[in-house]
């Protein structure tokens, strides 16, 4: 039988809920035979204590007028006496009923005919009837009587209360078992439970992992086939994903195929006509007009654009693949960066932007001194592109846990929230540009690509408004590290 998730899940819960009714109707079971043991001692064994300790009161206040009634004769002694005696004779008769042992029944049966005989004799020796002999003797054996009457009753009572401790004892043990079972039962189906659920979380979210891993490396252009083991939705649901994944492939390498083929044939008419423009500018053919001037200058800017596009894309398109070729050795990042700060000058100046490089020691590291400031490029020009007119732009140099930080930040619109995690994804492009601004979307993937190919890593922080700061952190060469002087006194170089 196939083992669905539903099944799984039915079959986890019916386990589960099978173990707490079994639990529940243990300790229901118990509770009831607590109850009924609980209700025969206070019902009875109780009730039957406490009519025995109200005779032996009774019995206490009739001793009196019977005596009284019997050596004086006196009638309405002997009425006193009478009274108390019809009381005591319905209680005994009230113990008769209430269900006990045979031996406690004798005992009841006991008190009535010796109080009968008590009753009797009082009742001769007050009318002076019956027999005739010592009134001593007589008072004796009525006194023995009472004595027998109140031995009788206490042993009674000693006999209850036993039954009633014991039952209370039986009662504490089977309270003290039965929370034991139940605590027992309890926890083994909570650790039943337990482990029923993390067997049913592991059986549905280890699949799930492998789908999401799967995912994540398909959004990252790596169409590997997903490899579920089990054999439920999870099976299934990968068996869709990876068709998915092999038409996504299969269209990814077209697409890329057919990029790369334009990039490429884009470079030879751009060559041509970035010569023909230099010919018109040189004006070998012929003067050319301030206006005339003024267009060519439009058509270099948009010749450099899809050039540096065409670049860029060939490039993001050779890492992606793994075809780059990297020729890595130990640089110094100030001298590599001087460069590239004094060509985004040039930039700056049109828009009256400040553009400042602040440094501190730091080691050299293990870079490709032809690809690495392509990343700096990128991020000053995006800089300039997206700050206002007289606003500011910095790259700052410091160290860093990893070794070297290169901060790039500028004073211009800055990046929403909700598009900040996406920047360095191909082709995104942030909301809040204006369309003029916008640019391709492979300058930031480019950037992201070779500080990850340099073993580094880069991110951005932005308020909206108040402008952003790229962050790029790339690992000093150790030894060079270890050379340094920890004195890193800020080394101002304004590039106005």
């Amino acid at each position: 039988m196939k083992l669905t998730i539903h099944r799984k899940m039915l079959i986890g819960f019916g386990i589960i809920i099978f173990l707490m009714i079994f639990t529940n109707l243990y300790v229901v079971l118990e509770l009831r035979g607590v109850k009924h043991g609980t209700k025969n001692t206070f019902t009875l064994d109780v009730h039957a204590s406490d009519v025995a300790k109200q005779l032996k009161e009774v019995l206490y206040d009739e001793e009196a007028p019977a005596q009284k009634a019997a050596i004086l004769q006196d009638r309405d002694y002997y009425k006193v006496f009478e009274a108390q005696s019809l009381l005591l004779k319905q209680l005994a008769d009230s113990l008769e009923v209430i269900p006990m042992p045979d031996e406690r029944l004798a005992l009841v049966h006991r008190v009535q005919e010796t109080h009968a005989w008590f009753s009797e004799a009082t009742r001769r020796a007050t009318f002076g009837l019956g027999r005739s002999g010592d009134p001593a003797s007589n008072e004796a054996a009525r006194s023995d009587s009472l004595d027998a009457l109140h031995a009788t009753l206490d042993k009674f009572i000693q006999m209850n209360q036993a039954t009633i401790q014991y039952s209370m004892t039986s009662i504490s043990e089977s309270l003290v078992r039965s929370a034991n079972v139940a605590y027992v039962l309890t926890v083994g189906a909570f650790l039943v439970a337990i482990v029923g659920a993390l067997f049913m979380a592991r059986a549905i979210t280890k699949p799930i992992g492998v789908l999401i891993s799967g995912t994540d490396a398909i959004a990252a252009g790596k169409f590997v086939p997903i490899k579920v083991e089990s054999q439920d939705e999870m099976s299934m649901l990968a068996k869709a994903i990876n068709d998915m994944s092999t038409k996504l492939a299969s269209t990814d390498k077209m697409k890329t195929e057919m990029l790369h083929h334009i990039s490429h044939e884009l470079r030879t008419p751009l060559q041509a006509m970035t010569s023909a423009l230099n010919l018109m500018t040189d004006q070998r053919y012929g003067t050319l007009n301030s206006e005339q001037l003024r267009l060519t200058t439009f058509l270099r800017e948009g010749i450099n654009k899809i050039t540096a596009f065409s670049h860029q894309f060939l490039d993001i398109s050779k890492i992606e693949s793994g075809a780059m070729k990297y020729n890595f050795a130990p640089a110094d990042l100030i001298t590599l960066l001087m460069p590239v700060v004094e060509e985004a000058k040039l930039i700056a100046t049109r828009k009256n932007i400040t553009l400042t490089m602040n440094t501190a020691a730091v080691g050299k590291i293990r870079a490709d001194v032809e690809r690495l400031p392509h990343v700096f490029s990128n991020l000053l020009s995006n800089a300039i592109k997206y700050t206002a007119d007289n606003g500011h732009v910095s790259l700052n140099v410091l160290p860093s846990k990893l070794g070297v930080k290169i901060c790039v930040t500028d004073t211009g619109m800055g990046i929403a929230s909700e598009d900040l995690p996406n920047v360095f994804t191909k082709f995104y492009q942030s909301k809040n540009a204006n369309r003029a601004a916008r640019g391709t979307g492979v300058g930031l993937a480019l950037v992201k690509a070779l500080v990850e190919a340099h073993n580094g890593r880069v991110y951005a922080e932005s308020t909206v408004g108040e402008g952003t700061t790229f962050t790029v952190e790339l690992p000093a060469i150790k030894e060079m590290v270890e050379q340094i002087v920890p004195n890193f006194a800020t080394i101002q170089q304004s590039v106005n």
